[in-house]
């Protein structure tokens, strides 16, 4: 079995040569492998220092692009490109140790999982980053059909018929950690202890991890879209109930006020007939972004994995 270790980078010239020590060390015996890194336009050294690997290890392969389009769209983009049976996935910023590797590929032939993701056994530095993270996973479990175990993350193994599901998908705003469960795909979880940062400053800030949360729960929830469903059936029932009420009144009392049954009744069906139309725009503007994604999501300057 081939094993691609795919490796997204920004800004991470400092890292890339530890790194790349402690991935051969770990798996040299016991894999045929190929290490991808994504240069994710980075604006320091890191493609460089990726280059001056390559040349001296022909295992290391390279993909730039041509600007910043993110994370997730670099793991995505290695993981369509790489030539492995099977692929890895983790950071460059020595978080994920590679000493886990043998046992995510172990784990991999024992369950027969399409997906073995990684699991923090460890908090992340950081109380907000912590009450943030825990939080997003319990409403996207909520809110989705994907469920996804708190303290989820990127290092992750993906067998052959993951990378082919993979392969298929176009996604402008991809997830990895939610296309998984989406896609029904078998998941098998492995613990490992989050190491601290070696080098450097995280690119991926509190801001941008807030932003992708927010736009991932859009892209995969159809909530919106059943509560103003929700919204407008009650609310017609609620318009149905009063002008039951108001003939009541007009037949078996002198309580009613002249006006007030029209007025209100008109109220409430308006108000529903409103929430519905709203529900269906909401419905049709995602069936139009579902094909809207279908663009191309980053666009390669420079590649070489022969």
């Amino acid at each position: 079995m081939k094993l691609s270790i795919v490796i997204p980078c920004h800004n991470e010239e400092m890292n890339i040569e530890p790194l790349h020590r402690e991935i051969v060390e770990h798996v040299k015996e016991f894999f045929d492998y190929e290490i991808v890194f994504v240069d994710d336009g980075s604006t320091d050294g890191t493609l460089e220092v990726i280059k001056k690997l390559r040349a001296k290890d022909c295992r290391v392969k390279f993909i730039s692009f041509l600007g910043n389009y993110g994370h997730q769209t670099a793991l995505l983009c290695g993981l369509q490109h790489c030539g492995g049976d099977a692929a890895i996935t983790m950071d460059a910023d020595l978080q994920h140790p590679p000493r886990y590797i043998p046992q995510f590929v172990e784990l991999q032939k024992q369950t027969g999982a399409h997906v073995v993701a990684g699991k923090r056994s460890n908090l992340q530095k950081g109380f907000f980053k912590n009450l943030f993270s825990s939080t997003f996973y319990r409403i996207f479990s909520l809110f989705t059909t994907a469920r996804l175990e708190p303290g989820a993350s990127d290092f992750c193994l993906y067998s052959a018929k993951a990378l082919e599901a993979l392969r298929s998908i176009d996604d402008r705003t991809p997830f990895l950690r939610g296309l998984a469960p989406h896609l029904h795909l078998k998941t098998s979880t492995l613990e490992y202890v989050c190491e601290e940062r070696q080098h450097g400053q995280p690119s991926y800030t509190f801001y941008k991890s807030a932003r992708m949360g927010l736009r991932t729960l859009l892209r995969f929830s159809d909530f919106p879209v059943r509560l103003g469903l929700g919204a407008s059936i009650l609310g017609m029932i609620y318009s149905f109930l009063l002008a039951l009420h108001y003939l009541y009144l007009r037949l078996f009392t002198n309580k009613l006020i002249p006006g007030q049954a029209d007025l209100m009744v008109f109220l409430g069906g308006m108000c529903s007939i409103i929430a519905l139309l709203l529900a269906l725009l909401l419905r049709i503007s995602t069936t139009i972004l579902d094909h809207l994604r279908m663009k191309s999501s980053f666009v390669i300057e420079e590649m070489e994995l022969k």
